[in-house]
């Protein structure tokens, strides 16, 4: 009875995060240089998925980052990242390697993501639920040739 409760619990906990209101959505973010104009790392929190070259963050930087300013503490149970076949590309381009980490100060950081082999398009990672201001992404491999230079992130929501 007593794990039945629990189990119940925690899939309520899990629908109401996801249901909850996106803390990224049209928030300040910065990242790093664009792959070219119009795809700046604003457009990860746009909260469009329309276009292959409108609507996402495009970086040729390696090792990638892309940082969010939630703009006051929040607390964050799950992170959503909508990766390049997401927003209509190839999953050849879905971001591999990468890691996510949230901080109150924007100078201490701890992991809360880590994953080393995405071939998903949409990657819910729920997490014990934490304070944070800023959202941190780091990408290691951007895409699933080791060749392909390219981080491209339609999204990332933080509920």
């Amino acid at each position: 009875m007593k794990r039945t409760m629990a189990a119940m619990v925690l899939i309520a906990l899990a629908l109401s995060a996801s249901a909850a209101e996106n803390f990224a959505l049209h928030r300040p973010t910065t990242g790093s240089p664009i792959c070219k104009p119009g795809e700046e790392a604003v457009k990860a929190v746009d909260g469009r998925l329309s276009s292959k070259t409108e609507h996402k963050f495009c970086t040729l930087q390696r090792p990638a980052w892309l940082q969010v300013d939630l703009q006051a503490r929040r607390q964050v149970r799950q992170i959503v990242l909508k990766h390049a076949g997401a927003g209509g590309e190839p999953a050849a381009m879905n971001t591999r390697a990468y890691t996510v980490s949230l901080s109150e100060d924007g100078q201490r950081w701890r992991q809360v993501v880590a994953v080393g082999d995405n071939r998903d398009d949409v990657r819910t990672h729920a997490i014990a639920p934490t304070w944070a201001r800023y959202v941190r992404l780091e990408v290691n491999q951007p895409a699933q040739d080791p060749a392909d230079p390219a981080t491209r992130l339609y999204e990332i929501e933080v509920r």
